[in-house]
């Protein structure tokens, strides 16, 4: 357990905790968009409360240093201020760049549990903390971020880019030759990841899974894989070796989850079904129902979860490891994945103008449709579009998507660059109509 708050520390305890108050409000309040100026304000008040903080420790701040409670709350009014960036559309900001790092972070030690994947499994997590590290650098360049939030950032950023740097280590020490086997039994491990997914596991949807393992473990000799000609054993064979044994442990406790349910395990499979359900009505609908500062409550529970282990075991009463527990660990690694996965489809866009951002994405697909379809259309059937898309225009003021009380919203360019495409699209298939007859 963390260490009591000191007496010094005290004021900032309560500080913080306004802050967080006031930051629940604006996640929980449907009835008013959130906006750049909620946020500044509660930005600039967490970084200052950080800076006396750091002043009365004598010592720089660390987000992997937690002394007492105030440092877990700290990390939580940070994660709800990234989010709220994300939610107001400032997701080209370096603060928004924090929840996702916390996040995939979370994600990173699931990945680095498993320990081996195939490159294109792992490109789009490159991709995006490459943009991460951008970001954060013309910030530092520029001066625009106080050193101490930069260096929480950097932690958190770094700690991210150590295990992925892991992960492709294994994967260049692996001989070509291994890859197709690898990839093999990568396949049967998302095999079985589906399965475990799913409301009720069946044990007789893992025994043909087990037949595929024990037909590539029958392809070893003395215990060693694709001994060239020459003699030399291909590298790459422990981790080979590691992942096929990895997925015959998974098969395992994949049947005993399906033939005996576990008192400490199923309470567990079915609250994680339960986030990962709501995680992927998210998917289906965050264009229009997703404010991010939503997601901090999937990360809070899946964090508490995680907290249940015990040196990466889930155990019982007596402190033993127990069996069948390989479905929480791919239920949670579905959960951070889709939580990840949904942070990184934000658009910078502000929640004002994400209706008319919308709209107008829908409406371009519409006409890109039409126009893909090759047959000319009749003035009549273009002219929903025409409407729809005059309604859009109508709604700014002198060229500019305002809010109601007469703000410039984030997102002006993105929506003006859509609109633009619109008009084009329209222009192109009125050259092209047919009269009717």
């Amino acid at each position: 357990m963390p260490d009591k708050v000191p007496p010094e520390e005290l004021p900032i305890l309560e500080a913080m905790v306004s802050i967080r108050n006031r930051l629940s409000a604006l996640k929980r309040d449907r009835a008013s968009y959130m906006r750049s100026k909620d946020i500044y304000p509660l930005w600039d008040e967490a970084k200052e409360q950080l800076f006396k903080l750091k002043g009365i420790r004598g010592c720089d701040i660390s987000p992997t240093e937690h002394r007492n409670r105030l440092d877990d709350l700290c990390e939580d009014v940070f994660m709800l201020l990234s989010l709220g960036f994300l939610s107001v559309g400032k997701c080209k900001e370096t603060p928004a760049v924090y929840a996702q790092v916390v996040a995939m972070k979370q994600c990173f030690d699931q990945l680095e549990e498993a320990g081996v994947y195939s490159e294109e499994f792992l490109e789009p997590y490159v991709k995006r903390l490459d943009d991460f590290g951008q970001m954060i650098k013309v910030d530092e360049v520029n001066g625009l971020l106080d050193e101490q939030t930069l260096r929480i950032l950097n932690i958190r950023y770094n700690q991210c880019c150590s295990i992925m740097d892991n992960l492709h280590l294994i994967i260049r020490d692996i001989d070509p030759d291994l890859v197709p086997i690898r990839d093999k039994l990568l396949s049967i491990r998302r095999e079985m990841a589906n399965i475990a997914s799913q409301r009720k596991i069946s044990a007789a949807d893992v025994y043909p899974l087990q037949k595929k393992l024990r037909h590539i473990d029958s392809k070893r000799i003395d215990g060693v894989f694709l001994q060239h000609d020459d003699g030399r054993i291909p590298a790459g064979q422990a981790a080979v070796v590691g992942l096929l044994e990895n997925v015959y442990d998974c098969a395992h406790d994949l049947i005993i989850a399906a033939e005996s349910p576990n008192g400490t395990v199923e309470p567990l499979r079915l609250r994680l079904l339960e986030i990962k359900c709501q995680l992927e009505r998210l998917q289906l609908t965050h264009k229009w129902t997703l404010r991010e500062t939503d997601l901090f409550t999937h990360l809070m529970q899946l964090q508490e979860i995680n907290r249940m282990r015990v040196n990466r075991q889930f155990v019982d009463e007596n402190g033993k490891p127990v069996e069948g527990q390989i479905v929480l660990v791919f239920l949670m690694h579905k959960c951070s994945r889709l939580i990840v996965t949904l942070m990184g489809e934000s658009v910078p866009v502000s929640e004002v103008l994400m209706p008319i951002y919308n709209q107008l994405t829908t409406l371009k697909k519409c006409l890109e449709s039409v126009s893909g379809c090759g047959a000319p259309c009749s003035r009549r059937e273009l002219y929903p579009y025409a409407m729809k898309l005059q309604s859009i225009v109508q709604s700014q003021d002198n060229g500019v998507f305002k809010d109601a009380e007469g703000g410039i919203p984030q997102g002006q360019a993105t929506c003006s660059s859509l609109l633009n495409d619109c008009h084009e699209l329209l222009d192109k298939l009125r050259a092209k109509a047919v009269d009717e007859d």
